[in-house]
């Protein structure tokens, strides 16, 4: 009985062995409905890139561009609206600095330029051309707003300045930089 049951075990242990590697069959299941996955799209922003006009240089919130041409607040106002923009507006130091690039780059270092702010005497508080208020970059050329004696604000870049506002009479002729809005 002895030699029956140890090759009985071993011929056991190999069917068992045998069956355990047998690969599993996977159910189907044909009466779940399948649903595609949607489809991704190639383009996030839906064709949709961020731009600037030919001639005009991308910074961080808006487009801009140096105008070589000394005219007034009013005349560069209406020549920015020409090309697509308004005066630039400077909403912070850095754009005061991407102005000031930008004016470098057209080999101009220093010097007084038109940018959008502008009041007038009925509504004596500082907006941009783009409607959006002074309030946010305080640079003031004196340390402090300027006192509504003009109604054109400038920036100024000087020697170790990276920008500060005055206000400048309208009629004065300055070159000026343009700005266009990223949206």
């Amino acid at each position: 009985m002895k030699a029956l049951t140890v090759p009985l075990l071993v011929c056991t242990m190999m069917a068992l062995a045998q069956v355990s590697s047998v690969p599993a069959t996977v159910p189907v299941y044909s009466n779940i409905p399948l649903t595609d996955a949607p489809p991704v799209p190639e383009d996030p922003f839906g064709g949709w890139v961020p731009s600037c006009p030919d001639g005009w240089s991308m910074h961080s919130q808006q487009c801009l561009l140096f105008v070589p041409r000394y005219m007034t607040w009013a005349e560069a106002q209406r020549n920015c609206q020409s090309r697509g923009g308004q005066l630039a507006s400077v909403y912070s130091a850095s754009q005061a600095y991407e102005i000031q690039k930008e004016v470098q780059r057209a080999g101009r270092g220093y010097g007084q330029f038109w940018v959008g702010g502008h009041n007038t005497p009925a509504n004596p508080s500082w907006s941009w051309s783009d409607y959006m208020g002074v309030s946010a970059f305080t640079e003031f050329c004196r340390g402090q707003e300027a006192k509504h004696k003009h109604h054109c604000l400038q920036i100024t870049f000087g020697e170790g300045k990276a920008g500060c506002l005055d206000d400048m009479k309208c009629d004065t002729k300055l070159l000026s930089v343009c700005g266009s809005l990223i949206m």
